[in-house]
């Protein structure tokens, strides 16, 4: 029982050391809330500066300059907005009071004064206490938090390069085809004037004169009842006007092809 009571009187002089002349309590976090709870406290200092937001509970006040003029006693609760410089966070008041600053844990404090009465973390956030102080200087840097590529991002790269691999193989098979159609062609013209040099009528020749005997009479005509290439025909006419078995007929800018009598 006595040792009991001794642990009960070392807790009440502990707590009574650590509030004595304190004010109140403010919170401070990094994104400029701020909550104060005050007690019979007649000027206040802002924290930072202000920016919107000012509510006041228990007290009639006046804002001016950066302080807080308030009529009333006992507890007073004050809650606003504030602009606070990068990684800085500086308090000046006039009274002592229990400091706790809120900084993501991500934060990496470079300078602090006074020594913390306490460190911890909770929700995300690092709770720095200073107990029964009125000036406190905290420097910190918040590292960047690490980015995490989207499964949509994923899949809309996977996507893009099935897209581009597609349009490669179109390309390639385009080409490819291309060149073996103007090599046929060439081909072809070389095999077409190799014939054209000889007098020997083949099936191409024969196509044309067996069109013409069933009444074509034009190139076009020729065309369309022997299913040639325009300049197949158009050669395969030149040859058998030149051999003597066609004759090219000119009339009004116009030109027929009929078959030659034979003598």
């Amino acid at each position: 029982m006595i040792k009991f009571l001794l642990i009960i009187i070392i807790i009440l002089i502990s707590l009574a050391l650590l509030t004595k002349g304190d004010s109140g309590i403010i919170n401070i976090y990094y994104n400029g809330t701020v909550v104060a709870e005050l007690h019979n406290v007649s000027e206040f200092n802002l924290i930072g500066d202000y920016a919107g937001g000012l509510k006041v509970i228990g007290a009639e006040y006046n804002l001016s300059n950066g302080h807080l003029f308030l009529k009333g006693n006992g507890t007073i609760y004050v809650y606003y907005r504030a602009t606070l410089p990068k990684g800085v966070i500086q308090i000046q008041e006039n009274n002592n009071f229990t400091i706790s600053i809120y900084l993501p844990t991500n934060s990496t404090i470079t300078y602090v004064t006074p020594q913390p009465y306490s460190f911890t973390a909770i929700n995300g956030l690092y709770n720095i206490t200073f107990v029964n102080v009125s000036k406190v200087i905290l420097l910190y840097v918040e590292a960047p938090l690490p980015t995490q590529k989207s499964e949509s991002t994923e899949y809309q790269l996977i996507i893009l390069l099935l897209i581009a691999d597609i349009v490669l193989i179109s390309l390639i098979v385009y080409f490819f085809f291309r060149r073996r159609k103007e090599a046929r062609k060439v081909e072809l013209e070389e095999e077409e004037n190799t014939e054209l040099v000889t007098d020997v009528l083949d099936e191409r020749d024969k196509l044309v004169l067996n069109a013409l005997k069933d009444g074509s009479s034009t190139l076009a005509e020729i065309i369309r009842k022997t299913n040639l290439p325009k300049a197949t025909a158009y050669r395969r006419l030149k040859k058998l006007v030149k051999l003597g078995y066609v004759e090219e007929v000119r009339e009004r800018g116009k030109i027929r092809y009929v078959l030659k009598k034979k003598d």
